[in-house]
């Protein structure tokens, strides 16, 4: 088989569909390497947070000010996304995200940063994403075909979380050397945030939700938010799979602010660098679940998928509260991360699919808003609560209640259990 064929094979793949779309495929980029950009520079900021405080509260505290933004800024951003050029919006986000990730590091490189310089940077990181992130999403529908919406949601979601993947492959061995540590990984940082920032320029697609920008900006922002609070929660399976998301973030997803004293107490570890294989697991993890998901057709398989990895979302968080070495915590982070990327991607096609284009940017960030401000509660209570008691019985219990949120949901509600068996939201 000649190389040609063998590309085009791979790019006629059903998991790789929606890639054929040029716009798609550069914005998709893009946030390849803004995901990068975001989880070198998430690990570098914990990582140097625990180092300098030795405490898992205070790293808490800075996963608390770079998550709280998708509460109080999401709505905005949700609605901004719709009032303004979406293509422009996301360049301006990604830009700004490059700026904040550029002066971390300059603060590092020359040793004048403060604890209070990494909340403030990590708060104005997370409120570009909080933007950037439902921009995206509703974008992405005006790029491909409906047909292989699915895909492209897919996809993007292998972006949010396999990104962890490529962006620690580096960065996790650039911690362990005392030369480089933080600093050189905050720089890697800055550089995949400019090229993220370089692709997204190129893309040519403009969409916007509503025509109205710019007339009675306040008012809009305060009707239009309640326009997307009103259908969520006035169209029952959307409100559904919004709090089954709620609740999984709570339980299983936020680890983050643990996971740095985890590395230390029980897998000894003694720099950055298993933390960064750990959360390097996870993005293996979430870009093979998500890939694999990307195939999937059957409506049926789909329902199903979603059952069972919200299942295993609880289950693997306590194999790795039970994880006594790094190979047993790599093992553990890939299996967390197959189970809750593909729940995650699965749930944002059923509320995509079922949202109208007209507010698909606000309910696009009010999904995010219940995952990201719910995460960043989480993550500061977690924090606390280990400098006390240890990492492993928080996973151990959260894992165990998100196992009893899936079945009772599954008994209690028959639009989840005519998702499980069919796959369809509606009766057929």
């Amino acid at each position: 088989m000649s190389q040609q064929t063998a590309l085009r094979r791979l790019k006629d793949a059903p998991h790789l569909a929606a890639l054929k779309h040029r716009d798609y495929r550069m914005t998709w980029t893009a946030n390849m390497f803004a995901g990068a950009a975001m989880w070198t520079f998430f690990v570098a900021f914990q990582w140097f947070t625990l180092d300098v405080s030795d405490s898992s509260g205070w790293v808490g505290i800075m996963t608390f000010a770079s998550m709280i933004p998708f509460l109080v800024v999401s709505p905005f951003g949700g609605l901004m996304a719709d009032l303004i050029d979406r293509r422009t919006l996301a360049q301006l986000m990604l830009l700004a995200s490059f700026i904040v990730t550029a002066a971390l590091a300059a603060l590092v490189i020359s040793g004048a940063v403060k604890l209070w310089h990494v909340a403030a940077l990590a708060f104005l990181g997370g409120a570009f994403r909080a933007v950037q992130e439902p921009t995206i999403s509703a974008l992405i529908p005006n790029q491909v075909p409906r047909s292989v919406l699915l895909n492209a949601i897919t996809l993007n979601a292998a972006t949010r979380h396999g990104a962890r993947f490529f962006g620690l492959l580096i960065g996790a061995p650039l911690l362990a050397v005392p030369s480089i540590g933080v600093a050189g990984v905050l720089v890697l940082s800055a550089l995949l945030a400019a090229v993220s920032t370089l692709l997204m320029s190129l893309v040519r697609t403009a969409s916007r939700g509503d025509e109205r920008a710019g007339q009675g900006v306040a008012s809009d922002m305060a009707k239009g938010i309640w326009a997307g609070l009103a259908y969520i929660y006035t169209n029952k399976p959307i409100a559904l799979f919004i709090i089954m998301v709620a609740l999984h973030c709570a339980f299983v997803m936020s680890f983050d602010s643990i996971l740095p004293v985890f590395t230390e107490t029980s897998l000894g570890a003694t720099d950055g660098s298993t933390l960064g294989w750990l959360v390097m697991g996870i993005g293996a993890g979430s870009l093979v679940g998500t890939l694999l998901l990307a195939g999937v057709r059957d409506e049926k398989t789909k329902g199903q998928l979603l059952v069972w990895t919200g299942l295993f979302s609880g289950i693997t968080p306590m194999a790795m509260a039970l994880s006594f070495n790094v190979p047993l915590g790599i093992a553990a982070s890939v299996g967390m991360g197959i189970s809750q990327a593909t729940f995650m991607a699965l749930t944002s096609t059923y509320v995509q699919s079922l949202a109208p284009d007209r507010l698909r940017g606000r309910i696009s960030s009010l999904y995010i808003l219940h995952a990201g401000g719910i995460m960043a509660f989480a993550n500061l209570g977690y924090g606390f609560i280990a400098d006390s008691f240890s990492a492993p019985p928080i996973l151990l219990i959260t894992g165990v209640a998100f196992v009893a949120v899936m079945l009772a949901l599954g008994f209690g509600q028959p639009i989840l259990r005519r998702v499980y068996r069919t796959g369809q939201v509606a009766p057929a």
